[in-house]
């Protein structure tokens, strides 16, 4: 199930919105409430059901009690997930967004940097251009749409090596890593990290647990950062645009290229 937040603007680019694990579409976004009303002028966010079920994940109970299915990025076998790839992109089809960027937590920022990843790297079947990734309390190791890519195994996957020895390059597209000072996964939010090249990477501490920023200027320094990713990524596709004039005039034989030094 796609989820959507009361009175969607249909003409702002879009955040494709990946939930923790053991949780769900609607319940992160009722756990977005904050960031949500204050990027409510800059972007629209959708929010996507994992398609396994499983037990509630960290601190779902008991507020969140009877609100299940509670559902995981991740098959517990490893042998379905390829079951994720067809269901972003059936989201992304029908909602017929703009995707500028993608928005994970816990276990959904494992997917996130997965996603950014394949799609550097020109994998087969990235069917998604995000400018940018925010990874909230995010987990260790990255995630992947195909058990293929990124194999969910046994505990050996959370060595800090992981990422270099199996994937030779690290992510340059430009993210912010969210941590919680007090969060019991703060290994795991500093190992995501190291999956990212640190010129391209904003990394953000805040006095709390495993969930979103609560406090009013938690909210705004991490909403300021968001707004300035997308803003230097329509600056960067603004420019390749405008690398290259052609004189419309000329016939589609005599069409001179005119190459702009940036």
């Amino acid at each position: 199930m796609t989820y959507y937040p009361p009175k969607p603007k249909p003409d702002l680019p879009c955040l494709l919105c990946l939930h923790g694990g053991g949780t769900s579409a609607y319940i992160f976004s009722i756990q977005t409430r904050r960031l949500q009303k204050a990027l409510s002028e800059q972007f629209r966010f959708v929010f996507v059901d994992a398609p396994f079920e499983g037990a509630a994940g960290p601190g779902v109970l008991p507020f969140f009690e009877g609100m299940g299915p509670y559902r995981r990025w991740i098959d517990e076998t490893g042998d379905d997930q390829d079951k994720v790839r067809p269901l972003l992109r059936k989201t992304m089809a029908e909602d017929g967004g703009d995707f500028v960027g993608v928005l994970g937590f816990s276990q959904g920022a494992r997917l996130a940097l997965g996603l950014l990843h394949e799609r550097q790297e020109e994998k087969p079947g990235a069917f998604y251009e995000f400018g940018f990734g925010v990874f909230i309390c995010g987990t260790y190791p990255p995630l992947g749409l195909s058990s293929t890519l990124f194999p969910n195994t046994p505990t050996a996957m959370f060595e800090s090596q992981y990422w270099e020895e199996k994937h030779k390059s690290i992510l340059n597209v430009p993210t912010v890593h969210v941590m919680g000072e007090m969060d019991p996964f703060l290994y795991k939010s500093k190992l995501l990290v190291q999956c990212s090249e640190p010129s391209s990477a904003t990394v953000m501490e805040f006095k709390m647990g495993h969930h979103l920023p609560v406090l009013p200027a938690d909210t705004q320094r991490l909403t300021n950062r968001i707004i300035a990713l997308h803003e230097n990524y329509q600056r960067e596709l603004d420019v390749q645009k405008g690398g290259m004039v052609m004189d419309l005039k000329k016939g589609p034989e005599q069409v001179e290229v005119t190459e702009i030094s940036l």
